[in-house]
C-alpha cells in the first residue's frame, strides 16, 4: 500500500479568509478565455500574502482593488506552477475582521481533453466553438485563481462576453435584470459582433459548484409546480435538432422535483432550473447550482437510448436535482468527506427508482452494481488497493470517484436506515440538513445528528463502515426444535486479520413450505460480535427454512453452512423475499460451477437442470426477475474464485451448453412468445421482456449453429427498439457467421453519426470475441468518425474489451491492454484507471497470468513515471505492492 501521497487530510488546515463576495468577468475570445476575478475576503488572522490556487493559467496583473471604482493598484507575485499557487504579496498587513479585495487578471487555455476547467466539447455545424466547464473537485482553479476549497462558499456576480452567435451564455444564479432587463444577453457596447450577460448568485456556493459555458443550444422549456404553489421554470438545451430527444427527460424531472419534494422535505429555492447537454464528460453529470450538466448520451432519449441508458437517465436526472440539497446547500468539509455528498444522494437516486419501476428488479441491479468485477466494489476492495469509504490520501481528487464512493457508501446509508429504522433516520436527515444548511459539514457531524435523535452510540457503525478497507463475512448456522418450536439461528462474521467486528444489520424470517413469512419472525438482526445468536420462541407454524440477509441487507458476503440443495431449491422456488430466491439459485449455480473449474472433466448435474426448467416454465415470475434466475454469470459467488477468469468463461459456457441441449425447443418458445417487436407507446414500456429476451437468446445462441445464426439474424430485422437490436449483434458478433462482418458494417453506416448509437456500435466491436478482436479495435481507432478524446466513445470501445473475459486474459490482450493504458494516460487518466481495474488482483491470479500481468504492471510504471502520472503510476504500483 502506497504511504505517500499527494493530498492528506491534515493539509487541509483553517482558511486563512472568509472569501464574501466575487466578481467576475469572463472573456471567451479566440481558442482562449480571459478572466478578471475581484475576491472579497475578510482576514482571519494578520496576512500580509495570500496563496491562491491555479492550475495552468497565464497570470497576467494581480491588483489590490479600493472602494472607488477603476484601476487597483498592482500587487508582487510568484507563481509556483508545478505546485499550483498563485502567492500574492498584499504590500501591507491585512489585521483579522478587516475586508479587502484582489483582483486577478489571467488567461487560459481550454483543452479538448482535459474535462476539467474549461474545455471544448462538440460543436454543432456552423456554430462558433462550444466551451463548457467541470469543476469538481479543482476545476476552478484551471478558470482563474481561487481559494479552491469546498469550504470557500461565497456569493458571486458573473459576467460572460462571447460571440454574439452563440444562443446561450450560462452561469449560476439568477439573470441581472439591471444589465439584462429581458433575461438574455445584450450587445456589447460598440461592438455588436459581441454579447454579454450577467448572473447574480446570491447564496454562497462552493467554488466546485461553479458553472461557466457558453454554446449553441434549443431549449425545451416547461415548469413544475409545488403544492406550496412555488412554481419553477425548467429549462432544457439541446444540441440543434434534437428538442425531441428532451421530451421524455422532462417529464422525468418534473416527476423527480415533486417525489423529492414530498419525500426528501425539499423544495428548490432558484427561480429556474436548467438541464445543459454536453457532449464529453468524464462523469455522467455534474450540480452546478441552478445548472446540471449531464452528459448528451444520457440527457437525451431516442430510439438509440438502451434500455439500461434508459433506466440510467431516470437515476442520473433525480440525482443531480437531489444535490441541491445534499451537497450544494450543504456542502462536504473537504474532497475526504465526498461519500457525504454522494452516498446519500445515491440512496434517495435509488428509491426514487424503485418507485418508479419494480423495487426487486431495482435492488437486483444494485447488488449487481456491487459485484462488478471491474468497478464494482468488492471487487475493488479485493484488489487490496483501497475501500475505505474515507481515505488516506489521494493524488488527484478523481481517484475518490469510484464504486467505493458511490456503491459501497451508498450501501452504508442504506445499512444506517436499517439499524436505526425509518423514523430516526428522518429524524437525522432532517437535523443534519437543517443544521449544516448553507455550510459545510463532514463525516462526525453527519453521524452525530443521527445519534442526537436516536439516542444511540453509533461509533461502531461509523468506524467500521467508514475507515475499514475490506467487508465482512458472515456465515450463519440454524437449527430447529420441533419439541420446543424453537428456531436458532447463529451469526458469524469474519473479517480481514486484525480489524474488528463490523456493526450490521441482517434482515431475517422464517418462511413456511408453502411460501408464506410466519407471523412474528421478521425482523432486523444487529450483528456487532464476531458471533451472535437468536431464538425465535413459539414460532407459529413449521419452518422450511429461513431467509438470511433478505434483500441483500448488509455489505459484505453471506453464506448459509449445512443448508441442503434441496432447501436452496425450495428457497429459490417460494422465498417471499425476491433476491433471496435469485441468491437461492445463483447458490446452486455456484456449485455446479466450482465444481467444473476444479474438474474439467465433470458433467451438470440432472438436479439442476430439472430446476433450471422449473424456472424457465415458472408463469408467476415478472419477465425481468425471470432473467435473473435464468442468467448464468461468469462471476462466481464464491470469491476465492473471481480470478479464475479464462475458467470461469469456459464453465459458463459448459453450463449454458447444458441447458441448450435440453431446453433448446423451450427456450424457442419461450423466446418467440415475448413479443418486443410491436412499437412501445412510452419508452418504459418492455423495459423487463427485452431483458429476458437478451437471456433467452444468449442461451440459444450459445451453440454457434447454422440455426442460431438464423435466429439471431431474424431477431435483428424483426428488432424496433434499439436494446433488442444491440442484443443481436452483440450475439453474432460472438458468432461464426459469414453474415456477422457485412450487418456490422451496416450498421456502423447506419449508427456512426449519432453520439449514443455510435457509442453501441463501439460497445459491440470491443465486445467480440473471436480472435479478430483486437484488429477490429484498432481499425476502429482509426476510423476518421472516431475521436479518442471523446470519453463516451473510449470508454464503449476500450472498457467494453478490458473487460472482455474470453480475449483479454490472452498475450494478445494483456499486451493491448498494457499498451491502450500507457497511450490513454496522456489523454484521459480518469478511463485509463477504470482500464488499469483489469489488473487489480493480479496477487490473486493463477500462473501463468500472475506473471505475465506482473509484467505488464511493471512495464506500465516504467512507462508512466509518477512525475508524469501520478494517478496512474500509484494505482499500478500498488497493484504490484511497491
Amino acid at each position: 500500500m502506497p504511504t505517500q501521497y499527494r493530498y492528506v487530510r491534515e493539509a487541509f488546515g483553517e482558511l486563512p479568509v472568509t472569501l464574501h463576495h466575487l466578481t467576475m468577468h469572463i472573456n471567451f475570445l479566440d481558442r482562449v478565455v480571459e478572466a478578471s476575478n475581484c475576491l472579497e475576503m475578510e482576514a482571519k488572522t494578520a496576512l500580509d500574502s495570500i496563496h491562491l490556487d491555479a492550475n495552468g493559467l497565464d497570470i497576467l496583473k494581480v491588483e489590490w482593488v479600493g472602494d472607488e471604482p477603476g484601476p487597483g493598484k498592482n500587487l508582487p507575485y510568484e507563481y509556483l506552477r508545478d505546485e499550483n499557487r498563485l502567492t500574492v504579496h498584499l504590500g501591507r498587513t491585512v489585521q483579522p475582521g478587516v475586508r479587502f479585495k484582489v483582483r486577478t487578471l489571467t488567461r487560459c487555455v481550454p483543452s479538448d481533453h482535459i474535462l476539467e476547467g474549461l474545455y471544448t466539447d462538440i460543436t454543432p455545424p456552423g456554430a462558433p466553438q462550444q466551451y463548457m466547464s467541470q469543476c469538481q473537485q479543482w476545476g476552478f482553479q484551471r478558470i482563474m485563481p481561487i481559494f479552491d476549497d469546498c469550504r470557500a462558499k461565497c456569493a458571486m456576480t458573473t459576467t460572460i462576453e462571447a460571440d454574439a452567435r452563440y444562443t446561450h451564455l450560462i452561469s449560476n444564479g439568477n439573470i441581472s435584470r439591471n444589465t439584462n432587463p429581458d433575461g438574455k444577453p445584450v450587445p456589447k457596447p460598440g461592438d455588436p459582433s459581441r454579447q454579454v450577460i450577467t448572473y447574480e448568485n446570491h447564496i454562497p456556493m462552493a467554488p466546485y459548484l461553479f458553472l461557466v459555458c457558453v454554446g449553441t443550444w434549443e431549449a425545451l422549456v416547461d415548469h413544475v409546480a409545488y403544492p406550496s404553489g412555488k412554481t419553477v421554470r425548467l429549462e432544457y438545451l439541446v444540441p440543434p435538432g434534437r428538442v425531441e430527444g428532451a421530451r421524455v427527460p422532462m417529464e422525468i424531472l418534473k416527476r423527480a422535483i415533486l417525489w423529492i419534494g414530498e419525500t426528501q422535505d425539499y423544495e428548490y429555492t432558484g427561480d429556474t432550473y436548467r438541464t445543459i447537454c454536453m457532449s464529453k464528460s468524464n462523469f455522467g453529470g455534474m450540480e452546478n447550482v441552478g445548472n446540471t450538466t449531464i452528459v448528451t448520451d444520457a440527457a437525451l432519449i431516442d430510439w438509440h437510448t438502451l434500455d439500461q441508458g434508459l433506466l440510467y437517465s431516470h437515476a442520473v436526472i433525480v440525482h443531480e436535482f437531489e444535490h441541491n440539497q445534499c451537497g450544494s446547500e450543504t456542502t462536504m468539509e473537504n474532497p475526504f468527506d465526498i461519500w457525504l455528498n454522494e452516498a446519500y444522494t445515491v440512496d434517495v437516486e435509488r428509491r426514487f427508482m424503485a418507485d418508479v419501476f419494480d423495487p426487486a428488479f431495482i435492488r437486483l441491479e444494485q447488488v449487481e452494481s456491487i459485484r462488478n468485477p471491474l468497478l464494482g466494489p468488492l471487487a475493488i476492495e479485493d484488489g487490496g488497493r483501497v475501500g475505505r469509504i474515507l481515505r488516506e490520501g489521494f493524488d488527484e481528487p478523481d481517484q475518490l470517484v469510484d464504486g467505493v464512493t458511490y456503491v459501497k457508501a451508498a450501501e452504508v446509508i442504506r445499512m444506517l436506515r436499517l439499524v436505526l429504522g425509518d423514523e430516526h433516520f428522518l429524524a437525522g436527515k432532517r437535523l443534519y440538513f437543517s443544521r449544516y444548511r448553507h455550510g459545510n459539514a463532514n463525516s462526525e457531524q453527519f453521524f452525530k445528528c443521527f445519534e442526537e435523535v436516536s439516542g444511540r452510540s453509533l461509533e461502531q457503525f461509523k468506524n467500521g463502515w467508514l475507515n475499514t478497507m475490506g467487508y465482512p463475512r458472515v456465515t450463519a448456522r440454524t437449527d430447529w426444535d420441533p419439541q420446543t418450536r424453537t428456531f436458532h439461528i447463529a451469526l458469524q462474521q469474519e473479517t480481514n486479520p486484525g480489524l474488528e467486528p463490523f456493526h450490521l444489520p441482517v434482515e431475517a424470517a422464517l418462511v413456511d413450505g408453502d411460501g408464506r413469512t410466519i407471523p412474528g419472525t421478521g425482523r432486523t438482526l444487529e450483528l456487532r460480535d464476531q458471533e451472535s445468536r437468536l431464538e425465535l420462541n413459539d414460532v407459529a407454524g413449521i419452518p422450511a427454512f429461513a431467509s438470511l440477509n433478505r434483500g441483500f441487507s448488509f455489505y459484505g458476503t453471506f453464506s448459509q453452512e449445512g443448508i441442503s440443495a434441496e432447501t436452496l431449491a425450495l428457497q429459490a422456488r417460494l422465498d417471499p423475499d425476491m433476491c433471496n430466491r435469485v441468491e437461492a439459485m445463483r447458490r446452486l449455480t455456484d456449485v455446479q460451477r466450482i465444481r467444473l473449474l476444479n474438474d474439467p472433466d465433470a458433467g451438470v448435474d440432472d438436479s439442476w437442470i430439472e430446476l433450471y426448467g422449473r424456472m424457465l416454465g415458472d408463469e408467476n415470475l415478472s419477465p425481468g426477475l425471470k432473467a435473473y434466475f435464468l442468467r448464468i454469470d461468469e462471476q462466481p459467488l464464491d470469491r476465492a474464485y473471481c480470478t479464475w477468469f479464462p475458467e470461469l468463461v469456459t464453465a459458463r459456457d459448459r453450463l449454458m451448453l447444458a441447458v441448450n441441449r435440453v431446453f433448446r425447443d423451450r427456450l424457442k418458445v419461450a423466446f418467440a412468445r415475448l413479443d418486443t417487436y410491436t412499437p412501445r407507446k412510452v419508452p418504459n414500456e418492455g423495459i423487463e421482456d427485452r431483458v429476458l429476451k437478451h437471456v433467452l437468446l444468449d442461451l440459444l445462441t450459445i451453440d454457434d449453429s447454422p440455426d442460431s445464426h438464423r435466429m439471431i439474424l431474424e431477431h435483428f430485422q424483426a428488432a424496433t427498439t434499439s436494446t433488442d437490436k444491440v442484443s443481436a449483434l452483440l450475439a453474432l458478433n460472438r458468432s461464426s457467421s459469414k453474415l456477422r462482418g457485412p450487418v456490422l458494417d451496416e450498421t456502423f453506416r447506419a449508427w456512426h453519426e449519432h453520439l449514443s448509437g455510435y457509442a453501441n456500435y463501439l460497445r459491440i466491436v470491443g465486445r467480440g470475441t473471436l480472435p479478430h478482436v483486437f484488429e477490429a479495435v484498432e481499425a476502429e481507432k482509426l476510423r476518421s468518425t472516431f475521436d479518442i478524446t471523446q470519453p463516451t466513445w473510449s470508454r464503449a470501445l476500450f472498457i467494453s474489451l478490458a473487460t472482455n473475459n474470453r480475449v483479454i486474459w490472452t498475450d494478445q490482450g494483456i499486451n493491448w491492454l498494457t499498451a491502450t493504458i500507457v497511450d490513454m494516460t496522456a489523454i484521459n487518466p480518469y478511463t485509463t484507471g477504470r482500464l488499469l481495474n483489469a489488473f487489480q488482483h493480479v496477487g490473486r491470479l493463477r500462473a501463468p497470468l500472475r506473471e505475465k500481468v506482473r509484467h505488464a504492471l511493471e512495464q506500465i510504471t516504467k512507462q508512466v513515471p509518477h512525475e508524469t502520472c501520478a494517478p496512474i503510476h500509484s494505482q499500478a504500483a500498488s497493484y504490484l505492492g511497491t
